[in-house]
C-alpha cells in the first residue's frame, strides 16, 4: 500500500471536513499532466479561518489575481483577522461572515451568520460545545436578492444537487440576520433540485476535479467515494467553494475508510467535550440584534495575542 504524505491528515469525516482545504492547497508533481484542468482545482475559496477551541489555526483564501489558493499559518492574530473580514464586507449588507461549526456526532454543520456586532460577541465568548471546532468564513454576496447555496452530492458514478434558497430579502434589516441568511432552515428556506443546466454541468466537473486533486495530493493513496460540498454564485457569476460537510474515501485497494479508521468525525479531530461543557448563554444573533459586545478582540480568551 502506498504511504500517505506525512504532512497531510487522513481525509474524510462528517459535519465539517476542514482537512479538505489543506488537500486543495497542497500541490503535487502530477497536476500539469494528469489534471483535467491546467490549474487544479479551479475553484475560488473565500477567506476561511479554521478554529480550534476558538483559536485560529490556519487561514485559507484564493487570490483573485492569480486564482491560486493561499494559506497562512503564522501571525494569525485576532485583530488582523477581524480587520480583514470587515474590510471585505459588502457595504450593501450587514452580514460580515459565517461561522460554520461541527460538534461531535454532527452529520450536518451548524451555521451562524454574523454582523460586525455578532462577530465581536463571538470573539469575546469562551468556546462551547457548538463552537469548540469550526471556521469563520467571509460572507459572499449572492447573486440575486436572497441568500442561497448549492449543495452537491458527488460520487464517481453520480452527481445530484439542490439549490437551498432563503425566501427572504438579504437587505431586509427588519428581520434577524440569521433568519434572512440561513440556508438550512425549514421555516425560511426552500429546496430546489438542479439538473441539466450549464451551471450543474460546471459544478459536477469541479467536484470531479476536487476528487482527482485529493487522489493525486495523497500520492494516489486515497480516492473520493462520496462528498457533499456547498457552493455559491456571487454577483459577478463567480463560483465559490464554501465548505464540505461529508467526505468518504477509499484506500488504493478500494476499501472504504470509515470514521473509526480515518479517526476523524469532524474538523481537526477535536475530542468530544465533557457532558458539563458550557453552552452559549445567549445566541450570537440575539446579542448582535441589540448591538451588545464587550469590545474584546480575543477568541474567547483574556490573554494577549503574540
Amino acid at each position: 500500500m502506498a504511504e500517505r504524505p506525512s504532512n497531510l491528515p487522513i481525509p474524510g469525516g462528517t459535519g465539517l471536513v476542514g482537512h479538505l482545504y489543506e488537500y486543495l492547497w497542497t500541490k503535487n508533481n502530477l497536476l500539469q499532466t494528469r489534471c483535467m484542468y491546467h490549474r487544479c482545482p479551479p475553484v475560488l475559496i473565500p477567506d476561511t479561518i479554521l478554529l480550534k477551541n476558538k483559536q485560529p489555526t490556519a487561514w485559507y483564501f484564493s487570490s483573485l489575481n492569480t486564482g491560486t489558493l493561499q494559506r497562512r499559518v503564522k501571525d494569525l492574530t485576532v485583530p488582523k483577522i477581524r480587520e480583514a473580514l470587515l474590510r471585505r464586507q459588502d457595504p450593501a449588507l450587514d452580514v460580515v461572515c459565517t461561522f460554520v461549526g461541527s460538534a461531535q456526532g454532527d452529520v450536518q454543520p451548524i451555521t451562524e451568520y454574523l454582523t460586525p456586532a455578532g462577530l465581536d460577541y463571538f470573539m469575546s465568548t469562551p468556546p462551547s460545545r457548538r463552537t469548540k471546532a469550526g471556521m469563520i468564513q467571509t460572507f459572499i454576496h449572492p447573486k440575486g436578492t436572497s441568500n442561497f447555496i448549492i449543495r452537491v452530492t458527488w460520487t464517481p458514478e453520480s452527481c445530484s444537487m439542490d439549490s437551498c434558497i432563503n425566501i427572504n430579502n438579504m437587505v431586509d434589516e427588519e428581520m434577524e440576520a440569521q433568519d434572512r441568511s440561513a440556508t438550512n432552515d425549514d421555516k425560511n428556506c426552500v429546496l430546489i433540485p438542479m439538473s441539466g443546466s450549464v451551471l450543474a454541468t460546471q459544478l459536477e466537473r469541479l467536484c470531479a476535479c476536487i476528487a482527482e486533486h485529493v487522489h493525486l495530493a495523497s500520492q494516489q493513496m486515497f480516492k473520493v467515494a462520496t462528498m457533499i460540498v456547498n457552493f455559491k454564485i456571487d454577483t459577478e457569476d463567480r463560483v465559490w467553494l464554501l465548505w464540505c460537510e461529508q467526505l468518504e474515501v477509499t484506500d488504493d485497494q478500494g476499501r472504504l475508510l470509515r470514521s473509526t479508521q480515518a479517526e476523524t468525525k469532524n474538523i481537526d479531530d477535536i475530542d468530544a467535550l465533557d457532558d458539563d461543557a458550557p453552552e452559549e448563554q445567549e445566541a450570537p444573533k440575539e446579542r448582535a440584534r441589540r448591538g451588545e459586545g464587550d469590545g474584546r478582540t480575543q477568541f474567547g480568551r483574556g490573554d494577549e495575542d503574540g
